[in-house]
């Protein structure tokens, strides 16, 4: 088994984190703090480079995108669940990633460790999943306000 990089991987999967606390709710449909303002409504438009400017201060460049995967994500490498992109993240140029995935039930959301193992991802740790080449960590998976189910995948570059 290759090493990984575990204060990255912590760092990657901290980042929603500290974005939701810092008052930037990234998932449409309302905030799930009070007090904090939502993003605006359906169609409107979350401004990239505000939320690229909130998470540089981590010394990493950040690629974060709003409905599309970042475009060093490694679409034929990594599976995901079918559904709407959400929130996403390249973080040190194609290091690692962050990706939420909103499916339309829940068979949906909980298909994500089966399509992590039939793509050869092994999940010896019983926390993540790797390959030779990357290490994936299902962060979360349930359901929103609006229905949907979600999965949240942390996803790093072996090295």
């Amino acid at each position: 088994m290759k090493k990984f990089d575990r204060p990255l991987v912590i760092a990657v999967a901290l980042l929603p984190l500290a974005l939701m606390l810092g008052g930037c709710s990234l998932i449409p449909g309302g905030s799930p703090m009070p007090n904090v303002p939502a993003i605006p409504g359906d169609g409107e438009q979350v401004d990239d480079e505000l939320v690229e400017d909130m998470v540089e201060g981590s010394g990493n460049d950040v690629d974060f995108e709003m409905d599309a995967l970042p475009a060093d994500f490694p679409v034929s490498e990594v599976p995901l669940v079918e559904g709407e992109v959400g929130p996403s993240m390249s973080i040190s140029d194609g290091l690692a990633w962050t990706v939420t995935i909103f499916t339309a039930d829940e068979a949906t959301a909980n298909s994500a460790p089966d399509l992590l193992e039939q793509a050869g991802f092994s999940n010896e740790s019983g926390i993540f999943w790797e390959t030779t080449d990357y290490l994936v960590i299902i962060t979360a998976t349930g359901q929103d306000d609006d229905g949907r189910w979600y999965v949240h995948y942390q996803v790093q570059r072996q090295q």
